[in-house]
């Protein structure tokens, strides 16, 4: 399978984005580990609501599964 074909990301204007690249998934993650941050592709695997605030960062993802966490048992 092909990275491109996994990657959930829907921001294909991204320099970053499997699709506009042959090197997959590793330009985002370095960019993401680089900034302290957690890929959207996560983000979009728990919801396709964006973060507030853009809050990529690991206490916005802690965050944000907690939120969605709780509507899904809820």
């Amino acid at each position: 399978m092909e990275s491109k074909e996994f990657c959930s990301c829907t921001d294909l204007n991204c320099p970053n984005h499997p699709t506009n690249h042959a090197k997959g998934c590793n330009l985002c993650i370095l960019k993401c580990l680089k900034l302290g941050e957690i890929p959207s592709c996560f983000f979009n695997d728990i919801s396709k609501e964006k973060p507030e605030n853009g809050d990529y960062s690991y206490k916005g993802f802690a965050n944000f599964v907690l939120k969605h966490n709780n509507k899904n048992n809820k």
